[in-house]
């Protein structure tokens, strides 16, 4: 899902825009862009570890910036996640999960083996399947968390903006 920033075009930023040179207005844009999708991303960790027991280490992992021609994507990648991820626990009755704050469960037919939380499929003894929680995109695909990182990244790109083109014209 991308996220289009639109300038309202006031007169001051057409007539400063006017004065500066095609590269130096992709240099601003590029510059203010970087800093906006790391904003947005801080925003979504942020708005993430309010709802999930994950580490925001691990959202900032999957969730890399990259450059394009003209400014920046932040990219969400990555498989679904090891439930120790998330807030998981060994108890006598097997392994208790929590992946949204205060909704944890009791995982039927679980263990602990080697290190890893593993839980039976069936009556039967084996197959055997790890225990995994959401995948970090899922998590993003939030909408309270894209509201966030939406509401943060535009906020920032415009003040950014603003000032990298100062910076360009010689201002403070």
């Amino acid at each position: 899902m991308a996220i289009e920033i639109s300038i309202s075009a006031d007169r001051e930023l057409v007539n400063t825009l006017n004065r500066l040179a095609p590269t130096n207005v992709y240099r601003a844009v590029a510059s203010a862009s970087k800093r906006a999708a790391t904003a947005a991303r801080t925003a979504g960790t942020k708005r993430l570890r309010g709802i999930y027991t994950i580490k925001s280490g691990d959202l900032k992992r999957r969730a890399a910036i990259k450059k394009t021609g003209d400014g920046s994507v932040l990219e969400i990648k990555g498989p679904t996640e090891n439930i120790k991820k998330y807030k998981a626990a060994k108890k006598s009755y097997g392994i208790f999960a929590t992946v949204k704050r205060g909704q944890g469960v009791r995982v039927p037919r679980s263990f602990e083996l080697g290190g890893n939380f593993l839980a039976r499929e069936g009556k039967a003894r084996y197959p055997l399947k790890g225990i995994y929680g959401p995948a970090v995109p899922q998590l993003f695909g939030n909408p309270e968390v894209l509201e966030a990182m939406e509401e943060r990244g535009s906020e920032v790109f415009e003040s950014r903006l603003y000032h990298e083109i100062d910076r360009l014209l010689g201002g403070a």
